[in-house]
């Protein structure tokens, strides 16, 4: 785990390891302004316990030789979370994304970039063909959804760089406003971790909700002069997100379709690729199946009568 902001945004990196197994987890930080590496080391001394820590200072770039040789062979879910996107170009973290067996969890400052995707300077621009190790990023400045197309651009870079098998992300909102502050991207050779990543967004969607709910109604009474009723929280997500998961599932049943007309998938093959697109959670993807089958566009081998949903050891292929 790298970085010092994992203290400042810790709710997604904690809930996603607490799905994993128990293992025995070391974490490095690094921090490259001295006064605040002090701090870091004064505060990682009072929390010493199961985890054992290491504090580096210095750049992350200039630490990954540093890093690596501490992770040696071991497994490493690496949390690179930046300030903006300098110093993270796509070249020099390659180590980190090549690194076996590991994961990369990535906070892309999506706010920040597209504050500066516009802007015709050429020092800017090339430092975001090093922080995406491309120039394709360019056309994104032509396109109708620079938001989804910067994402996946850095997501097809990261699956590409790193030899990943599977890459996928989740947007995180602003308090005031119903557009992403930045999203967090991630990316794994096991299928498993797809999985594992939607049922955390799915438990924390909610959550998210609550917050905004809150920091809205607060922003309101400071503006009015006047306290609000508040109320306890709702059970259903908010339409933002609904309007927003209604689009993804929409995605997610173009791709499924498409990719059983290249062929019968097993189930467990299949299911991964569907659960990479955001906000589509693993009880979707036997709906999405029931469905077209319905409609009459797939068929759903080795499904008996007798059951009701589809599982692991069916075949899916697209209906003559």
């Amino acid at each position: 785990m790298l970085g010092k902001a994992i203290a400042m945004k810790p709710d997604w990196a904690q809930a996603y390891m607490a799905q994993q197994r128990v293992a025995n987890i070391r974490a490095i930080f690094v921090e490259k302004d001295p006064t605040a590496f002090r701090a870091l080391e004064y505060a990682l001394q009072q929390h010493r316990g199961a985890v054992t820590t290491t504090a580096l200072l210095g750049t992350f770039q200039d630490n990954i030789p540093a890093i690596l040789r501490q992770v040696g062979t071991s497994f490493a879910f690496f949390f690179i979370d930046p300030k903006g996107w300098t110093g993270f170009a796509m070249d020099n973290i390659r180590p980190i994304l090549r690194h076996r067996p590991g994961e990369v969890m990535v906070n892309f400052m999506y706010d920040f970039i597209n504050r500066f995707i516009n802007y015709p300077d050429s020092t800017n621009e090339q430092s975001l063909d090093r922080f995406f190790g491309t120039t394709h990023w360019r056309d994104i400045r032509n396109t109708t959804d620079r938001e989804d197309a910067s994402v996946d651009l850095y997501k097809e870079q990261l699956r590409a760089t790193g030899a990943h098998t599977y890459v996928t992300s989740t947007g995180i909102l602003k308090p005031l406003h119903n557009r992403a502050y930045f999203h967090l991207i991630y990316a794994t050779r096991n299928p498993k971790g797809i999985l594992k990543f939607r049922d955390v967004e799915k438990q924390t969607v909610k959550e998210q909700d609550t917050v905004r709910a809150a920091a809205q109604r607060t922003h309101r009474e400071s503006t009015t002069g006047q306290a609000e009723l508040a109320f306890g929280p709702s059970a259903e997500i908010s339409t933002t997100i609904q309007l927003e998961r209604r689009h993804r599932l929409n995605q997610a049943k173009g791709r499924l379709l498409h990719l059983i007309r290249q062929g019968p998938i097993p189930y467990e093959a299949l299911q991964p690729l569907i659960l990479e697109h955001p906000l589509v959670w693993n009880s979707d993807f036997n709906t999405l199946l029931l469905e077209a089958q319905q409609e009459g566009s797939l068929i759903i081998g080795g499904m008996t009568a007798r059951e009701r949903t589809p599982k692991r050891g069916h075949l899916i292929r697209s209906k003559p």
